[in-house]
């Protein structure tokens, strides 16, 4: 049974690829919307999270195949890396919340409509791409080592959040500025009061992103019991 769910949800995923294109249309469509009415470009850098949030969905989808081809095996465990440190950006998404205020006498509702159409769809690319890699690591090793590269993934991305938001590093800064990322970070730790805020939010959002994780895992397993 487990399975044949399991092979249903795979053979769904251009349909969950579809669906979340839609929800990333409507999202941007809102924003678009917004500068119509208020003449203001306030959350336009909210595409360019969203865009961000794509890359490891994609590559996720890429990353099962090119592990079936050996000669493609180096360049595989490459993307599986970009994919790694490009997760954090989806469900840091759910961060710009902080942004929520009434701003060009366009509704508080509406702005929280388009903030929540960003942070939901930006967070399922990242569960669902998640999804994917731990069933990748499962195969290839066994269901232990699947959930630990899962829980550090989530524990982990929520580190990134923080660096994110209060830190203000990207994710290729690991690559084009790693030594000031470094020392930045050394700097934060040193700090009494900067370490227990790193650790208590990333402990924070660590526990609320495996909930939500484990919550979508255990929506898959449910069988479909009013099919025909």
């Amino acid at each position: 049974m487990l399975k044949s769910i399991k092979g249903k949800y795979l053979g769904n995923r251009w349909e969950i690829t579809l669906l979340l294109a839609l929800s990333s249309l409507y999202a941007t469509g809102l924003e678009f919307l917004r500068i119509y009415l208020s003449g203001h470009n306030n959350y336009l850098y909210f595409i360019w999270n969203l865009f961000l949030a794509w890359i490891p969905y994609l590559l996720s989808m890429y990353l099962p195949v090119s592990f079936h081809v050996i000669r493609w095996k180096l360049l595989a465990y490459f993307l599986l890396l970009v994919w790694f440190l490009f997760w954090p950006n989806s469900p840091y998404i759910l961060t710009d919340l902080l942004h929520l205020k009434e701003k060009q006498n366009i509704p508080l509702w509406f702005d929280l409509g388009l903030i929540l159409s960003f942070s939901w769809t930006g967070l399922m690319l990242g569960f669902i791409s998640l999804l994917e890699i731990q069933n990748l690591i499962r195969k290839r090793t066994n269901r232990l080592t699947g959930w630990i590269f899962a829980i550090i993934t989530l524990v982990t991305g929520s580190l990134g959040i923080y660096i994110g938001r209060y830190v203000r590093f990207n994710s290729w800064d690991i690559v084009s500025n790693p030594v000031r990322l470094y020392s930045t970070l050394v700097t934060h730790f040193q700090d009494h009061m900067q370490r227990m805020e790193m650790m208590v939010m990333t402990l924070q959002y660590g526990i609320f992103l495996f909930l939500g994780y484990l919550t979508i895992k255990i929506i898959i397993k449910i069988p479909d019991r009013m099919a025909l």
